[in-house]
This record gives structure tokens, C-alpha cells and sequence, in this order.
């Protein structure tokens, strides 16, 4: 049986297997790479579409010879707004971290939360990436729904919310890869078609590598698509053989167990750990980040005009976060949970 039409996945392999090899070889060889792989590529690809293919190999070839481009971050006014809003409501500890949780702004985060969500596998929720995302476009689409506006203007509306929230991050890789996503999933639905992860995974990957090929080398770039990768992969699976358990936990030890299992070689290669705390620990802080999250947008909106929702919303906030943080330092204080296995240099 034929299986499902993905052409994303197939660009983003062929970018991917250019800008690597592009990445060993001088520009000096690109002619040279370019009559090899036609001569590879028409015996791999259908006749119709292996020029496409070599043309968009041997374009990532060139690509990671292209210097970085400039920082596009054009709203970090607003979010240097935002970010006192956390300021004055929160602590310094809470609202440094908050600031990274809800703003992508990681410059405050106390070195002990980074230690202790680092050493449970959890230090995801401190980069806004697909659980975050999520989160907001479903707050979105919950509050344009109740305003009953036409269908087609809420996709509209909430793709460009989800994009702009992409930007007032400044547009890390786990946010792009996330909003670029969501905004698929959500036109795909929005149109009546079904859309397919793999392939908005595949066009997440395309979109950020023709924007920076170096991208392709960056850990947080391979840590992002290798956890969603495995969860598409491998969630189903994994359910099926956790079927003796209630629905709710299948669904998320399976989730937390596909997405270690894609994350952990290259979080061995690059940082020379392991966390198996992580496949218990994910269950208990990811609800807990998801009502942080929803209270942590709320105050920093409410504190632009609403100061005594704003103070309301900082009460619960400050109650939730710190029992995240306890949740967390339990869970780093297990015996062998964290393994360092060498230590690395190269960053």
C-alpha cells in the first residue's frame, strides 16, 4: 500500500544531506558537487522530480558557506515591556524564569533552576518549543471561538497570533519550528484537508534551514526536531503497548518516552549526559508547567491596564511555579537520575 504523499520531509532531507556534506567541502568544490549529485539523485528520485531534488541539494551545499544572517528581533521593545510587567509583579527568581518560560527571554534565569530542571530532563520547559505553542494557540482559538467570529477569520486570526508570538520571542529555533506547525495544522483544518505531522515537520525544517543553514549544526535545532520526530514516530506505538494502563497515563508516558528517546543521543553527544529521571519527572511538571504558562500569559496581559487581575493572577502564579520548582528538585535529588557521562569541551 502506498503510503502518504510527503514532499516537505523529502526537500528537508535532501537541504539537510547538502548542507552537511557542503559543510566538509570547500565552496571551491561546489561544481564538482553539483555534477555528482545529479549523477546520485537521478538513480534516488522519480525522473520528473530529481532535478528539483539535486537543485535543492546542491543549494544547501552553498548555503552553509553563507554568513549568519542579521537578527531580525524587531520586537524587543515589546517585550522589554512585558518583561517588566513580570518584574513588578513577581520576585527576581520567578520573574527571570518566567521571562524565559512565557518571552523566550533566558538572560535572568538563577543558575540553580537552570541546574535543577537541567538535571530532571526538564529543561525544555524552560525554552519556549512545541508544549508552549501549543498551549497559546489553543488559548487563541478558545477565545476567538467565544467571540463567534466566522471560521475562516479565526484560522486567520490565530495563525497570525501564533506568528506573532514567534517573533515577539525573537524567533528561536524551537519557537519557528512550533509556530510553523501550529500554523499548518491549523490552515490544514481550517481548509477541511488532513494534514500530515511528519510533513509540517519536514517544511518546519525547510523553512529554518533556508533561513540559516548553520542552523542544521545547532543542538537546540537537532534537539528540537528529534523529540517531535520520535513522539510523531513513536507515540502510537507505545500507547498500544501501555494499553493495560488508564488512558490519561499511556498518553503520557508515551509522549515523555518517545520524546526522550529521540533527545537522548544528542543530548549524549553534545553535553555528555543522560537523565532517565526524566521519563517520571515529565509527568508530574508538565501539568504544572501548562497552568504556569496560562498564568504567566495572563498576568503579563493584565499588567498592562488590569493591575488588580494582574495581582490575583501573580498570587497563583507564585504558587504554581514554586511548587514546579519543589516537583522538580525532588525529582534531581533521585539517585542516578542524572548521569554525567564525560565531560564535553567543544561548547
Amino acid at each position: 500500500m502506498k503510503g502518504p504523499h510527503r514532499p516537505a520531509c523529502g526537500l528537508a532531507v535532501v537541504l539537510s544531506s547538502g548542507i552537511l556534506i557542503g559543510h566538509f567541502l570547500p565552496l571551491e568544490l561546489f561544481f564538482w558537487l553539483v555534477a555528482s549529485s545529479l549523477f546520485i539523485l537521478l538513480f534516488l528520485f522519480r525522473p520528473r522530480t530529481w532535478p528539483v531534488y539535486a537543485g535543492i541539494f546542491c543549494l544547501g551545499a552553498a548555503l552553509i558557506h553563507v554568513a549568519h544572517p542579521p537578527s531580525m528581533d524587531i520586537l524587543a521593545g515589546w517585550r522589554g515591556e512585558l518583561r517588566q510587567v513580570l518584574y513588578r509583579y513577581l520576585d527576581d527568581t520567578e520573574a527571570g524564569t518566567m521571562a524565559a518560560i512565557v518571552l523566550g527571554d533566558r538572560r535572568a534565569i538563577p543558575k540553580e533552576i537552570n541546574m535543577i530542571f537541567r538535571h530532571t530532563g526538564t529543561g525544555h520547559i524552560l525554552v519556549i518549543a512545541g508544549l508552549h505553542m501549543a498551549m497559546m494557540a489553543l488559548m487563541v482559538v478558545f477565545i476567538l471561538k467565544l467571540i463567534r467570529i466566522p471560521r475562516a477569520w479565526q484560522v486567520f486570526l490565530s495563525i497570525f497570533l501564533i506568528l506573532m508570538y514567534a517573533v515577539l520571542t525573537g524567533g528561536p529555533v524551537p519557537v519557528v519550528r512550533a509556530a510553523v506547525m501550529a500554523a499548518v495544522l491549523l490552515a490544514s483544518s481550517g481548509a477541511g484537508f488532513e494534514s500530515d505531522a511528519l510533513n509540517s515537520l519536514g517544511l518546519a525544517a525547510l523553512i529554518l534551514l533556508l533561513m540559516n543553514a548553520g542552523d542544521f549544526f545547532d543542538a537546540s535545532f537537532q534537539l528540537s526536531f528529534a523529540a517531535v520526530f520520535a513522539i510523531i514516530v513513536l507515540y502510537i506505538p507505545l500507547e498500544k503497548r501501555l494499553s493495560f494502563c488508564p488512558r490519561w497515563l499511556a498518553a503520557a508516558l508515551s509522549v515523555s518516552t518517545a520524546a526522550w528517546i529521540g533527545i537522548t543521543p544528542f543530548q549524549i553527544w553534545h553535553f555528555g549526559t543522560i537523565a532517565p529521571v526524566a521519563l517520571i519527572a515529565n509527568l508530574f511538571v508538565v501539568p504544572l508547567l501548562e497552568l504556569t504558562v496560562a498564568l504567566g500569559v495572563g498576568l503579563v496581559l493584565a499588567g498592562l491596564g488590569l493591575p488588580g487581575l494582574a495581582w490575583s493572577l501573580a498570587g497563583c502564579l507564585k504558587a504554581v511555579f514554586n511548587l514546579m520548582v519543589v516537583v522538580a528538585f525532588w525529582f534531581s535529588r533521585i539517585p542516578y537520575g542524572y548521569i554525567q557521562l564525560w565531560q564535553v569541551h567543544r561548547f
